[in-house]
């Protein structure tokens, strides 16, 4: 399936790219052929080889009674069982993890996990040739911002490998500088611990896991361990029900790695916050000097009054200008037709052009079905000057309403730009009235990302729609599993073995069929996650109120990094319900340090296959197929800087900063929860980051337009989550250490929360996301630059041209 795939979009890229130019565009249809080689791809390192090897091992002699038996017990004999080791519970919980492909430790998981790195590895390769084919054949595409000039030459750096995260700032801004920042981050946790973790866990997990303890009938341990697989042999696996010692020292390097982790991110955030003062002193004006205002009394909803109250309360003529945020629903809804009237213009020019402007070939049009066929050109030049006059006499009626006091179409924001960023920055600081909810204050957005119509809903509408957003979002945690075990019963290889041709296929390849079930297993799992991102932006942008887009992505980050950390990390933990399994840790809190325990280590191996995985899924990246299919679908009908423009920028469901932050977290999350239970993953981690490094050092800097700017708060949130995700390991570690009757080693470990929780709480003591005063004094004598943006709404200011192609002499 991956081969046919693979070799069709090959096969659909090199013949658009020999095709003549006076052909047809792409064909929409294929673009998710690569979505589709994802999907296989993730199926087929998460089960497929597994399937395969374990098919395979059914035919050897058994390896023996410790390899084969049970992974993990939770209890001993003669001990009260814990509640939630019930057979209804495991059977739950191994229900989920046939769904999503998270298979326990087993002793093929050498064979699978090579495997899978030199499955991987060849993707990476193929798509490295890819890219140097397709960054010489469209380098508008791939090398856009060199061509403009807003980007170095790419071969010094090395396409970005070379380039510092100031550099990288310096094209493409902080939020994008700071998430190639927390690659360098990731990096450097994974090497602080994993130099000597690996030097003193590994030696000693296999001198121990070579000698095995005393019975387990006389173990203390809460939850013991067997190795089932030569890879177990260097994980805590190996300390089975001996080594007690050893368990004192792991509960000791415990709080070594939360003192190491959280000092190495109290420095990362001290270095932003210097970066993030520069990055505020060095804001261009209007922004620098401009404050958002919202929830404004009715009385005040007009430039006129607006500007009059702030003139009172700030004299001296410091208040420059005052634009109050207006309905424009049908001045909007004028300039969506333009721009569909004047691409159509665009397309029948670029058309006839092609023909070389012969008169029998002009373009014609049907307008209506049953109508005879106009000139398309005629048409759509008539139907666009019809609408520039509409729009421009929208304009005028607005600007008129103003002045006469008109409330029809004033909302309840403005923007306050005052003269001195320093004025700006200290009214920001003021309560202007008693009631502290009127003329709230805050930092604006940049001037080209406001999201207008957000701050056009009213108090009670954002609150009812926020409401929505959170009971939606909830339901998505709630119903995930239910969906997939609904849609897994109807989708299945059984279901598909009553077609004849897929019944031959299995029937006659005994590898084929376990290829399958490893790609059944988790492909409606894979659509699910890929089609996430989407499905969590769609609620985000239609029910919580941003005042700009780009903080659409912060929300995405956060949600999107809870759901995979509850569905991806502790899946094993959950079982078939996140509603009963919320019950049972109210009902028993040291439930869920125990099941953690006994489930995580268990699957170290089907991490750090996942970690892997996402080496060549990282860096399918740089090959912009999106980007490239609609650029040439577009230039089929358009010229290059058009389709160019038309194309950009990537989806920002899957490709935004706020998903892509979120995906680093989670693997930074899987590395340091088994930096102890498994030394390897940190490794594996830290060739993820590195990877990530150089591709996003390319993407930023060279490929992607410029996003709109917040600042670092994507990096601020990156850094909690990380926190975040101590506690998890602590909890990791405490079960896997815990002994009977006391806890022993276990308690030591737990207790290592007392310092997680000293440390996170002086995260808020630094500031960072407002300026000191002395900040604001020092950036004023700096000076600041000034940008052509303002603050007006896009459709006050937008210029009704068209382009020279379509402007040019109809004949």
């Amino acid at each position: 399936m991956l081969t046919l795939t693979a070799a069709r979009l090959l096969t659909l890229t090199l013949v658009t790219a020999i095709s003549e130019s006076g052909e047809s565009g792409v064909d929409t249809a294929d673009l998710p052929d690569l979505f589709l080689i994802q999907v296989t791809a993730q199926t087929f390192n998460a089960s497929g080889v597994k399937h395969t090897l374990d098919a395979a091992n059914q035919t050897r002699p058994a390896v023996g009674p410790n390899l084969l038996s049970f992974g993990q017990n939770r209890t001993r004999p003669g001990h009260r069982q814990n509640r939630n080791s019930t057979k209804k519970d495991a059977d739950g919980s191994q229900i989920v993890q046939d769904q999503l492909g998270v298979k326990a430790n087993s002793a093929t998981d050498s064979e699978a996990l090579r495997a899978s790195l030199f499955f991987n590895v060849g993707l990476i390769c193929a798509y490295l040739a890819l890219f140097v084919v397709f960054q010489r054949w469209k380098p508008v595409v791939f090398l856009h911002n060199t061509a403009i000039q807003k980007a170095p030459e790419p071969y010094p750096s090395w396409f970005g490998m070379w380039l510092s995260s100031e550099e990288v700032e310096e094209h493409a801004g902080l939020d994008s500088a700071l998430m190639v920042e927390f690659c360098n981050l990731g990096m450097k946790i994974c090497v602080y611990l994993g130099l000597p973790l690996t030097a003193v866990c590994l030696p000693v997990y296999y001198v121990m896991g070579k000698n095995p303890g005393p019975n387990a009938s006389t173990c203390t341990s809460a939850v013991q361990f067997v190795p089932r697989s030569s890879l177990d042999l260097f994980s805590i696996s190996s300390l089975r029900c001996n080594g007690l010692a050893m368990r004192w020292v792991l509960a000791a390097s415990t709080w070594i790695v939360v003192w190491a982790v959280q000092r190495l991110l109290r420095q990362a955030h001290k270095k932003f916050v210097e970066r993030r003062v520069a990055w505020l002193q060095q804001r261009p004006k209007p922004q620098s000097s401009t404050i958002l205002v919202t929830n404004i009394p009715p009385s005040y909803r007009s430039d006129t009054k607006l500007k009059e109250y702030f003139d009172y309360l700030f004299p001296g003529g410091i208040v420059e200008k005052v634009y109050i945020v207006k309905k424009l629903s049908n001045l909007a809804d004028l300039l969506y037709e333009f721009s569909i009237a004047e691409q159509r213009l665009h397309e029948s020019q670029y058309l006839w052009l092609k023909a070389d402007k012969d008169p029998q070939k002009r373009p014609t049009i049907r307008v209506l079905q049953d109508a005879e066929a106009v000139d398309s050109i005629d048409h759509y030049t008539k139907l666009v000057e019809h609408l520039q006059r509409h729009i421009e006499g929208e304009r005028s009626q607005i600007k008129q309403a103003d002045s006469f006091d008109e409330a029809e179409y004033s909302g309840s924001a403005a923007f306050v730009t005052f003269r001195a960023s320093r004025d700006a920055e200290m009214a920001l600081r003021l309560r202007l009235e008693p009631e502290g909810h009127l003329f709230t204050m805050e930092y604006p957005p940049v001037p080209k990302d406001v999201s207008y119509d957000d701050l056009l809903r009213s108090p009670f509408q954002r609150q009812m729609l926020y409401l929505l957003g959170y009971v939606l979002i909830f339901m998505v945690f709630l119903f995930f599993f239910p969906l997939i075990g609904a849609a897994s019963s109807i989708v299945n290889l059984e279901n598909l073995e009553r077609i004849d041709f897929v019944n031959r296929i299995i029937t006659k390849s005994t590898w084929a069929q376990s290829v399958m079930e490893g790609i059944f297993a988790t492909l409606l799992l894979s659509v699910f996650m890929a089609f996430l991102p989407t499905t969590l932006h769609v609620i985000i942008g239609n029910t919580f109120t941003f005042n700009s887009k780009a903080e659409s992505q912060l929300f995405l980050q956060q949600w999107y990094y809870w759901f995979q950390v509850i569905f991806v990390l502790l899946v094993t933990a959950i079982g078939s319900s996140l509603w009963q399994r919320f019950r049972d840790v109210l009902t028993s809190p040291t439930s869920v340090v125990l099941d953690l325990a006994g489930s995580l280590p268990n699957t170290s191996t089907f991490y750090m296959s996942y970690i892997i995985l996402q080496w060549s899924v990282s860096v399918l990246n740089i090959l912009r197929y999106q980007n490239l299919l609609k650029f040439l679908a577009w230039a089929a009908v358009s010229e290059d800087a058009r389709a160019k423009e038309l194309s950009e920028p990537e989806d920002p469901d899957y490709y935004g900063i706020g998903s892509r932050s979120a995906r680093l977290n989670v693997v930074l999350a899987i590395s340091l929860v088994f930096s102890l239970v498994a030394p390897i993953a940190l490794w594996i981690g830290f060739v993820y980051f590195l990877i990530n490094r150089l591709v996003f050092s390319y993407l930023v800097v060279f490929a992607e337009t410029q996003k709109p700017d917040l600042g670092g708060y994507f990096w601020a949130q990156q850094l909690r989550h990380a926190q975040l995700t101590l506690p998890i390991f602590v909890v990791v570690m405490s079960g896997c250490l815990w002994t009977e009757p006391y806890g022993g080693p276990g308690i030591l470990a737990l207790l290592s929360l007392t310092m997680w929780g000293f440390e996170y709480s002086r995260w808020a003591d630094i500031l960072w996301e407002t300026l000191s005063f002395r900040a604001v004094v020092e950036g004023s004598e700096k000076g600041s630059l000034t940008s052509d943006e303002v603050y007006v709404q896009p459709e006050l200011t937008r210029k009704l041209h068209i382009t020279s192609m379509a402007s040019s002499a109809a004949g």
